[in-house]
C-alpha cells in the first residue's frame, strides 16, 4: 500500500456515540492519525450492544483505525497532557453540546495559543448558533424536527422514523466533508476555522423538495409510503411468492418498455398513459395494473425479467439477502475484523473508492486506553517515569 490520502494529519477526536465517531473514522479509514480521547468508562457506545463475546458490535462499527487515550482531563494534570496532545494535531473533532470545550477550558483562544491554524470540527444536533444550540439531541430528535417523520410511512399512518440513525450517519459525513474542505482551505490560505455541522441542518438538507413546494406553493407534503412522488409506477409490490420487489418504471422511456414487458401497450396511447404527466394524475390505476402482473411472478424472476430489459428493479432484501448479496460482496462492502484473541467481528467496509489512493483497515477498534502510553511517550515526549507517575495518580 502506497501513501494514504491523509497521512501526516492527525486529528484529536473527543467524539461518542455515532455522528462524531462516524466522522472521524472516515477521515481514520484515508490515513488521518486519529487520537481518541476518552475519560472514565469511554465512549458510551463501548457499553451498548448488540454484543460479540464481551465486546460491542455497536462500538466496534465506528471506532476502526483509532488510537484510544484515556485520561481524566477533568483534573488539571489531565486537562495539561489534553493541551499538549492537541498542540500536536491538525484537527479536533467533537459532538459535545455547544459550549462544552469553552467549559472545559478550550476555548477558540486558548487552542489558537496552543496550535496557530487548528481546525475545529463541531458535529451537533442542532449547530452552534441559533435558539435551539444548546438543546440535548438525538438522531431520532433531528428526524423529528427536520420534517423526515412526516414524510416516512404509509398515508394515514403515524409519523415513522427511518430504519436506521440516518441522520447521525449523514451529520458524521458532512462533518468529514467539512473538514477536509477547512484542511484543504488552510493549505492555500494558512489559518484554521471552525467547521459547524448539524444535523437538523443535513436533515432539512436530505428532505426532498417538502420546505421548498411549502414556501413556493402552500402544500404540505405527506406521507407517501413507497411511492414516488413525481414518477409512477414507482413502488413496492407484492409478488406471487410473497416477497416485495421495488419497480421504478415511471419515466416515459422505462415505461414504454415495462408496458411492452406486461402486455398492456394499450397504456401507450396518447390519450392513455404515455405520458408520466398523465400517469400522475391517476397514479392508483397505473400501481394496480403493475400490482396484477407482478402477483402472477415470482420475486426474482421479476427482478431478472425487468433489470435484462434496463428497468431499475430489485427484491426487497432483509438482512439476510443483504449478506449474501454479490455486489455487496464484489465491493467487499461487509468485512471481518479478527482481534489476536480470536473474536471475528464483522465491521462495514470502505465506501469512499479511490483508485490512487484508497482507504484501508489497518487497524481493530482501540481497546479502551490501548495507547495512551504510546501517545504520551512518542507524541507528547513524557518518559517512562512521569508516565508512571500520572498512572500512581489516576490521571491517566
Amino acid at each position: 500500500m502506497g501513501m494514504k490520502a491523509l497521512e501526516g494529519v492527525r486529528i484529536a477526536d473527543f467524539t461518542r456515540f455515532v455522528s462524531g465517531p462516524f466522522c472521524t473514522q472516515l477521515l481514520a479509514d484515508m490515513g488521518a492519525e486519529v487520537i481518541k480521547i476518552e475519560k472514565g468508562a469511554g465512549d458510551d457506545t463501548r457499553h451498548f450492544g448488540p454484543w460479540l463475546g464481551e465486546k460491542s458490535i455497536y462500538f466496534n462499527l465506528v471506532n476502526r483505525n483509532k488510537k484510544s487515550v484515556r485520561i481524566n482531563y477533568r483534573t488539571p494534570e489531565g486537562m495539561e497532557l489534553v493541551k499538549e496532545i492537541i498542540s500536536h494535531c491538525d484537527v479536533i473533532v467533537e459532538n459535545f453540546r455547544p459550549g462544552t470545550l469553552d467549559k472545559m477550558g478550550l476555548t477558540r483562544e486558548v487552542l489558537d495559543k496552543l496550535n496557530p491554524g487548528i481546525i475545529v470540527t463541531h458535529v451537533s444536533g442542532f449547530g452552534q448558533t441559533g435558539p435551539y444550540k444548546d438543546r440535548a439531541a438525538f438522531d431520532c430528535i433531528a428526524q423529528a424536527m427536520s420534517g423526515i417523520m412526516s414524510l416516512t410511512g404509509d398515508p394515514g399512518t403515524k409519523p415513522m422514523m427511518i430504519g436506521s440513525v440516518y441522520l447521525d450517519y449523514i451529520g458524521g459525513t458532512f462533518g468529514a466533508l467539512g473538514t477536509m474542505i477547512a484542511l484543504y482551505s488552510r493549505k492555500k490560505a494558512g489559518d484554521g476555522q471552525d467547521v459547524d455541522i448539524s444535523m437538523l441542518d443535513a436533515g432539512i438538507a436530505y428532505s426532498l423538495f417538502s420546505t421548498q413546494d411549502y414556501i413556493a406553493n402552500g402544500i404540505v407534503m405527506g406521507q407517501a409510503g413507497n411511492r414516488d412522488r413525481a414518477l409512477s409506477p414507482a413502488n413496492t409490490f407484492k409478488a406471487k411468492d410473497g416477497k416485495y420487489v421495488f419497480i421504478h418504471a415511471g419515466s416515459d422511456t422505462f415505461f414504454d418498455t415495462f408496458a411492452r414487458i406486461i402486455k398492456r401497450e394499450d397504456l401507450l396511447e396518447e390519450e392513455q398513459y404515455k405520458y408520466s404527466r398523465q400517469r400522475m394524475a391517476n397514479p392508483d390505476y397505473i400501481e394496480e395494473v403493475t400490482g396484477q402482473w407482478t402477483a402472477c411472478h415470482e420475486a426474482y424472476e421479476i427482478e431478472t425479467l425487468l433489470t435484462d430489459a434496463g428497468i431499475p428493479c430489485s427484491v426487497v432484501a432483509d438482512t439476510v439477502d443483504v449478506v449474501n448479496n454479490p455486489q455487496v460482496k464484489a465491493r467487499e462492502m461487509l468485512r471481518i475484523l479478527e482481534y489476536p484473541d480470536g473474536t471475528k467481528m464483522p465491521v462495514t467496509g470502505i465506501n469512499l473508492k479511490l483508485s490512487k489512493t484508497p482507504g484501508e483497515i489497518y487497524a481493530l477498534p482501540p481497546v479502551l486506553g490501548e495507547h495512551t502510553e504510546a501517545v504520551l511517550r512518542d507524541i507528547v515526549k513524557l518518559d517512562e517515569e512521569k508516565i508512571e507517575e500520572l498512572k500512581s495518580k489516576a490521571v491517566i
